[in-house]
């Protein structure tokens, strides 16, 4: 079963169980990966995973003290690693719904169930390879389209990300996740996110509005307590971005919400309108993001605009470098 193709990509692998993890990692090499790094502790795991490079993850997740759900949900966020988009396989042992349905909204790839095997392992890492879901934005998740739960995707919403893992396997260098193919997808990601809180809090503001008699003040402040939420996610985005003149707008609307949300009267007229004003204001300030962040990513799109802009470089020079007669 050893792949050749396999050989220039690399593995982290976490199992705090010897026989497993000698067994599992056995199964990688004999796969045809070239290098497994194996963990059995924690935080060696985390220190690999934050400052290593690898194409695969494959971690257990059934350890008590251990929280590998929450590690991948932080590695789709960027906050651990230098590829939010490594691909990622949990095992576990416990395959109640539950466990499935968290393990799949942590953001992860693919589970596996324990025990396995050589072939099911196998199986499951050359569907990443050859058939990887796109990644989709929501307002609590970044990572493939493979939960349980269905949803209506907003239009837009689905990024092709790029895969260090079939690059190697297949030899497509296009795919790689260099530096500058990450901050790209990373850029989408983030459009994506800010175009979701503008619609939140055009929505969340008309609820207040039908929420602002003296009799609904109770109900009001758990959707206002949402609402400032939202805003403080989206004033924390748009501040790395260029619309970064709109954190005033952002901070204009905490202030708002709050005078609000301390008051137990109705809604003033001059509070209700800008409880529209404001929101719809950071919505069109964002708008051209909005639109950006409708389009599908592609890294394979964004890969051949690099190749094509390359070639003319090249093809400049060699222009510039000609001497008739040389031939």
């Amino acid at each position: 079963m050893t792949n050749s193709h396999f050989q220039p990509a690399t593995v982290l692998l976490f199992d705090p169980e010897p026989a497993m993890r000698h067994n599992t990692r056995s199964a990688l090499l004999n796969i045809g990966f070239g290098d497994v790094v194996a963990c059995a502790e924690i935080n060696d795991f985390l220190e690999c995973a934050n400052t290593g490079e690898f194409d695969l993850i494959l971690a257990e997740t059934g350890t008590p003290d251990a929280n590998i759900l929450e590690i991948v949900r932080r590695i789709r966020r960027h906050r651990i690693g230098s590829n939010p988009f490594v691909n990622v396989v949990l095992s576990l042992w416990n395959a109640a719904p539950e466990a499935v349905s968290d393990g799949i909204n942590s953001g992860a790839d693919d589970l596996i169930s324990r025990p396995m095997s050589r072939t099911q392992i196998f199986e499951r890492i050359l569907r990443l390879v050859q058939a990887r879901k796109p990644f989709v934005v929501t307002t609590d998740y970044i990572g493939p389209d493979r939960r349980l739960i269905s949803r209506s995707y907003p239009v837009g919403s689905s990024l092709v990300v790029p895969n260090s893992l079939q690059a190697k396997v297949e030899s497509k260098p296009e795919l790689l996740a260099t530096p500058e193919a990450i901050n790209l997808a990373m850029k989408a990601v983030n459009e994506r996110k800010i175009s979701i809180y503008t619609e939140q809090l055009i929505r969340l503001s008309s609820a207040v509005l039908l929420l602002s008699g003296f009799d609904k003040v109770e109900d009001r402040e758990g959707v206002i307590s949402a609402m400032r939420a939202i805003n403080k996610r989206l004033a924390g985005r748009v501040e790395e971005t260029a619309l970064g003149h709109l954190s005033s707008l952002c901070g204009g609307l905490n202030d708002l919400l709050d005078n609000i949300g301390q008051s137990k009267e109705s809604l003033k007229d001059r509070e209700r309108e800008l409880l529209m004003q404001i929101p719809l204001a950071i919505h069109k300030g964002c708008l051209e993001v909005h639109n950006s962040a409708a389009l599908v990513f592609d890294i394979r799109d964004i890969s051949a605009q690099l190749r094509e802009k390359k070639s003319r470089i090249e093809f400049s020079h060699q222009e510039r470098d000609f001497v008739p007669g040389n031939l």
